[in-house]
């Protein structure tokens, strides 16, 4: 499940109950009514709210917040599948876009219905972020100054959502130069996509799609295990309560069990955490620190057997992944012994644990090294060259990674 950006630094993991003087989207009136105008436009086409209702959370944007008490298992949202906005196979076969990619599509679908005259969208549209919002959040609208501060590690997701950004645009240009629509026009819902959409395998059994579901992408992320229970069924999706809650609690989904690197490429925001709570879903990647590291024989070795990268510090158990553990025994160790714990998870002889440790010491003494000077510039008074929302979510990103580096080296 994707779901939605609203163009803020960092999310809270805890969902705390709310103050009583909070409103659904305190300020203007208009913005008011536009939740509430929505709220009716979604009943109306079949979904069912049952609790919860669209509010704003003081410094973190929109979310879903309960009503009354709702009980473990109670259904608070339910999206048939005739209130989804689906791809218009019609218009793409007839503009030769059957190729383009599921999100391409979903998103020239989308922008073809909200550029017309009296949009069937427009109520809908109203909620979603603006392309101000999303240029401030997604590190693929930033400056190269702001981006040259991202951890090493954001930037293999970063690169993989430019390069299918890319093949998108090249798929739809020519389309979109035909209606008069611009690049930044389709990049704005191409980024509407790509952070608000599901996937959705039909009933019966036609061939699964993106689609967006109205309502339910108010919710925002949570950690694995700490959020409500987002079920397909053979009618539409369902929200299910994970938990007693009382009235006035912040509802959430998990979009995936994303790492805060892929959350801040893909959202534009990382889950908040403290070294006594981290996110159980996070890593600390350390390919950029140990595969250039490996000579060429161990490399080999290593990508014969699979085990080659997607190496990782966890923070929430204070462990170095199983690949990570592997890669250095290949250096370490002999080849049975290097065999044998790949298979067992154990070492022959004496346990290799500190052994292990100690060859990384200098790898992660220099990435703190990194962290720290990365740090001390961002928390500078005024960055030059960066928007304080970019700001606030690298000092947040790098203060984790520093954190993790300190309790696992410590």
């Amino acid at each position: 499940m994707v779901s939605n950006t609203k163009g803020v630094s960092s999310r809270a993991v805890k969902r705390a109950k709310l103050s009583e003087s909070a409103s659904p989207d305190e300020g203007a009136q208009n913005a008011t009514n536009k939740h509430s105008i929505f709220t009716k436009w979604s009943q109306d086409r079949g979904v069912e709210i049952s609790g919860v209702a669209p509010m704003r959370l003081p410094g973190r944007g929109l979310g879903l917040v309960t009503t009354r008490a709702i009980a473990t298992d109670e259904r608070m949202l339910f999206i048939p599948e005739k209130a989804m906005f689906k791809p218009n196979q019609r218009f793409l076969k007839a503009q030769s876009l059957e190729r383009a990619s599921p999100q391409a599509q979903l998103a020239m679908s989308a922008m073809t219905v909200a550029k017309s005259d009296d949009s069937p969208l427009a109520v809908w549209q109203a909620t979603w972020p603006s392309a101000e919002d999303l240029s401030q959040a997604l590190p693929m609208c930033w400056t190269q100054t702001e981006r040259d501060n991202l951890p090493p590690s954001v930037q293999q997701p970063l690169a993989r959502q430019e390069e299918d950004y890319r093949k998108d645009w090249e798929a739809v240009s020519k389309v979109c130069e035909d209606h008069g629509w611009s690049e930044t026009d389709w990049m704005y819902y191409w980024q509407i996509i790509n952070s608000r959409s599901f996937h959705w395998k039909s009933p019966r059994g036609k061939t699964g799609s993106m689609v967006m579901c109205p309502f339910i992408d108010y919710m925002n992320h949570g950690p694995s295990e700490t959020t409500c229970t987002v079920i397909q069924g053979p009618r539409g999706y369902e929200m299910l309560a994970d938990r007693d809650y009382e009235a006035g609690e912040e509802v959430l989904a998990t979009y995936g069990a994303h790492s805060n690197d892929k959350l801040l490429v893909h959202y534009g925001f990382v889950c908040s955490s403290s070294p006594d709570s981290p996110n159980p879903d996070d890593d600390i990647r350390l390919d950029h620190l140990l595969l250039p590291a490996l000579g060429d024989d161990v490399r080999s070795q290593l990508q014969d057997v699979g085990f080659l990268g997607a190496y990782a510090l966890l923070p929430a158990t204070n462990e170095l992944c199983f690949k990570t553990q592997v890669a250095v025994r290949a250096v370490l160790l002999t080849c049975n012994e290097w065999e044998y714990f790949m298979a067992s998870g154990e070492d022959l002889r004496a346990d290799q644990t500190a052994a292990v440790k100690a060859y990384l010491m200098p790898l992660l003494s220099r990435y703190s090294t990194l962290a720290t000077d990365n740090l001390n510039l961002l928390l500078s008074e005024r960055p030059v060259g960066y928007q304080q929302s970019a700001a606030d979510v690298l000092i947040t990103r790098w203060t984790q990674i520093q954190e993790a580096l300190v309790a696992y080296v410590r």
